[in-house]
């Protein structure tokens, strides 16, 4: 997927998670969490568009690499009460499904990834969505625009974020099923 979806994801996780207790904190720290992935292609400096074809959606998008990184980020998280009192088992939840969904989104197009590695370089990918797909990521920057811009003093304000995702999910359910 595009990196505006999975900042918009990443961020709609942030919210959805902590809500209105840590607001943009949380929404700016899913974007950067479910980008990580994708800092691999910082390699294009040193290898050329046939070996990047290989190295990107490689060990950045591993489901062992992403899980330990989770971890490891959740940790330094807690450590820094950058979210207060939340439990290391909440942060670790936050960190691990920013990571998890930016592989969930990147299998489901036609490129795949390569989940297992170390132990398989298989690539997985289903071919089910657009890599650039505005209906899924529209819904998404409407829920954000909507709880940090419009109604950002509202106590409620998270279900425009929970909905957004929930309208992004039936679409993409739609297309895995369909």
């Amino acid at each position: 997927m595009d990196s505006i979806t999975h900042i918009a994801l990443g961020a709609s996780i942030g919210e959805a998670v902590f809500g209105n207790k840590f607001g943009f904190k949380a929404a700016l720290l899913g974007a950067l969490l479910s980008s990580i992935p994708d800092f691999d292609v910082a390699l294009y400096l040193f290898y050329d568009f046939y070996a990047m074809l290989s190295i990107h959606r490689g060990y950045s998008h591993s489901i062992l690499i992403c899980s330990l990184l989770a971890i490891f980020i959740s940790f330094l998280l807690f450590h820094w009460k950058l979210f207060g009192e939340s439990s290391f088992a909440k942060i670790s939840f936050f960190a691990w499904t920013c990571f998890m969904s930016h592989l969930l989104l990147d299998t489901l197009t036609s490129y795949g990834t390569q989940l297992f590695l170390p132990f398989s370089n298989t690539r997985v990918g289903f071919d089910c969505i657009n890599v650039v797909d505005p209906v899924y990521t529209i819904p998404l920057i409407i829920g954000l625009i909507l709880c940090f811009w419009i109604y950002k003093t509202k106590p409620n304000r998270t279900k425009f974020v929970h909905w957004s995702i929930a309208i992004s999910t039936i679409y993409l359910l739609f297309n895995i099923f369909k």
